[in-house]
């Protein structure tokens, strides 16, 4: 079986996440959240990495990475296999802690990283206990359910008070570690000084606490590894070798449609114009086509509610989400995404 393909580049940024295996806790009291945390800081200095957001679950961890030395490889294997000892030797155990080799998704820090690390910094609230799980989710998206103000200080407590993790830091609650960078992340290309973008910050997660929570960013992830608007994609595309015939990631990132040839393909399926179905309440093709420009054009947020005339880019996540949802339980609608994917000659 041919090894997953990995993009080592230069500066590149990376969300990464591992899972104990078989779901299994990996981080079972105070002492291993706070060794894995030493680790990330001496993986900084040994392999030259910057950490941009973090976030450690029981079972499961991710990380927002930035890759100077084209080395990230390299350096998870590291970390993870030095937990990995250290946790067995604990534990009196034997065999593997993490159930593989990590996951690894390289994107568009400038332009994606409020995002991505938004769906980071939410993952200790995406709990039962707090409502958020999927059933109560939707029924909430859908108005059947009131959030009651209690659950709603409760989410917002648990987001604030979570320890392992980087968002009090963003938030400007507590002291970010040395080895934690958040000011790429917060102020970007942005002119605006840090606290004004930290309260921005704050506002954009929070504001959603209330709402289905938003899918992750990384299922629109081109080949399961690029996740950026066309150019960018096309850019990094360049950059990717492995064997074409054996991996599967490798011919998904062939071939990237536009907005255009979006739009053309719902067209087909719908067999009317664009401007006719655009705005017509409760048709899907808008939303069909949000959909298939996100995962299959990796085209971004705000360029997305540009091309289709949404009001902005909160309301193309919202349109994403409800696609999403719909494509999982309406199998006509899975149908006419196929045909409509078929149109775009996407190789997969």
């Amino acid at each position: 079986m041919a090894r997953a393909l990995r993009l080592n580049v230069v500066n590149g940024w990376y969300h990464v996440t591992n899972r104990g295996i078989e779901r299994r806790e990996v981080f079972g009291d105070e002492r291993c959240y706070g060794h894995f945390t030493e680790l990330i800081g001496e993986a900084v200095e040994r392999f030259g990495l910057r950490v941009h957001a973090y976030v450690l679950m029981p079972n499961h961890f991710h990380l927002v990475v930035q890759t100077p030395e084209a080395n990230l490889s390299s350096a998870m294997q590291w970390l993870s296999t030095s937990y990995s000892m250290w946790f067995n030797r604990r534990q009196n155990r034997v065999g593997p802690l993490f159930q593989g080799r990590f996951k690894g998704i390289l994107f568009d820090g400038r332009n994606e990283g409020w995002v991505v690390t938004r769906y980071v910094h939410l993952n200790p609230i995406r709990v039962k206990g707090l409502d958020l799980d999927k059933c109560q989710s939707k029924a909430e998206s859908m108005g059947l359910v009131p959030v009651p103000e209690e659950l709603l200080r409760k989410r917002l407590e648990a987001l604030r008070d979570y320890r392992w993790s980087s968002y009090p830091a963003y938030a400007g609650w507590s002291a970010e570690p040395e080895w934690l960078t958040v000011n790429a992340v917060l102020v970007g290309g942005q002119k605006r000084g840090l606290e004004e973008q930290r309260t921005a910050y704050r506002t954009y997660v929070e504001s959603v606490l209330g709402q289905v929570l938003p899918v992750s960013p990384m299922d629109s992830a081109a080949g399961g590894l690029l996740l950026g608007d066309a150019s960018w994609v096309e850019k990094m595309r360049r950059l990717v070798k492995g064997n074409r015939l054996e991996q599967k990631a490798l011919r998904c990132l062939e071939k990237r449609p536009g907005w255009e040839d979006v739009r053309k393909a719902v067209e087909t399926v719908k067999g009317e114009a664009w401007d006719r179905f655009r705005d017509r309440h409760g048709d899907w093709g808008r939303d069909l086509a949000l959909y298939l420009a996100r995962r299959h054009g990796g085209l971004s947020l705000p360029v997305l509610a540009d091309c289709s005339g949404a009001s902005s880019y909160d309301a193309v996540s919202k349109a994403l989400h409800r696609m999403a949802v719909r494509l999982k339980e309406d199998e006509q609608m899975r149908k006419l995404a196929d045909k409509a994917a078929t149109c775009l000659v996407v190789q997969t």
